[in-house]
């Protein structure tokens, strides 16, 4: 029943379905609210086939050309954002630590609070039983206190802790540990050592690869951007702060390091300059150009 009171509904003629006859002999078209009703696919079939015969209803029926849509699929591209970081860890395995210059500051002003706080009020020795995943303070070599987080566990003389604004770890007995005051906790000011690793390079590093970076790099300033993502934690170039040259790179051109080739177009171009670079330096030390005092690499 519609608005004015008129029946709605199908009529049945010797099993032939009245509607789905009138669209097929062009003497209807389907209304919008067909959609709902089971006989809706059959209506739709019988209006084309009215459509095609142009006639009655469908005489003047042009049919409106379909555009080919090109589906263009938008590459991405590589993002180079550098920011300035300073860097305080470099770790066995080439991954390092680094603090956001733009946060220093804060972290400066929170370690010298926290340095006054403690100074006043001094820990009593032993008095703290470090736990496992706790946030502590602990008194480093050079007689500082540092915030910490308690990694293990093995007795009172041996608790392995991580500077959770530096990225060092150390084994201290628990008398150089205290409970972190709350008024310097990860709430207040947020870990600000956070661990990267160079995208482009093996995850195999050897001993003088670390050596070199620590060298070049620990205790400094650089430029870092994000590549990708990767487990564990992001992947990144490095660049000196002052020459912008890719630290990364560079140990690809001594052979200390091999390149980790990925598929992704938008890492095609610094790709292909990574491998150019191992190439490179394949072929010195092949020639008895490169650096003898270095065991060679596995060039497969």
């Amino acid at each position: 029943m519609d608005k004015a009171g008129n029946f709605i509904g199908w009529l049945h003629i010797e099993g032939l379905n009245l509607s789905v006859a009138l669209v097929e002999h062009a003497l209807s078209k389907v209304h919008f609210t067909a959609e709902r009703s089971p006989y809706y696919k059959a209506l739709l079939a019988a209006e084309e086939a009215a459509k095609q015969k142009k006639e009655k209803v469908w005489s003047h029926y042009e049919e409106t050309p379909v555009e080919e849509v090109v589906q263009v699929l938008e590459e991405k591209e590589r993002t180079a954002n550098y920011k300035p970081v300073f860097v305080t860890e470099i770790t066995d395995d080439l991954h390092f630590y680094v603090q956001d210059v733009e946060t220093g500051a804060q972290l400066e002003k929170l370690m010298e609070n926290m340095r006054t706080e403690v100074g006043n009020h001094p820990p009593v020795e032993g008095s703290y039983a470090p736990r496992r995943g706790d946030f502590c303070i602990a008194k480093f070599v050079d007689g500082e206190w540092y915030r910490a987080r308690v990694e293990k566990v093995e007795s009172p003389a041996k608790v392995h802790i991580f500077y959770i604004d530096y990225g060092n770890k150390e084994t201290l007995p628990a008398t150089r540990l205290a409970a972190l005051p709350p008024a310097f906790s990860t709430r207040v000011l947020p870990a600000q050592a956070t661990e990267y690793k160079f995208a482009f390079i093996q995850e195999e590093a050897r001993a003088d690869a670390v050596d070199s970076v620590v060298r070049d790099i620990q205790n400094t300033q650089c430029l870092l951007n994000v590549e990708h993502l990767g487990p564990g934690c992001p992947h990144v170039t490095l660049q000196f702060a002052d020459s912008k040259s890719d630290v990364g790179l560079g140990l690809v051109k001594e052979g200390l390091v091999m390149v980790e080739v990925r598929k992704e177009k938008q890492f095609q171009k610094v790709i292909t300059e990574y491998l150019n670079a191992q190439e490179t330096a394949k072929s010195a030390r092949v020639s008895g150009g490169g650096r003898p005092c270095h065991p060679p690499l596995s060039w497969a």
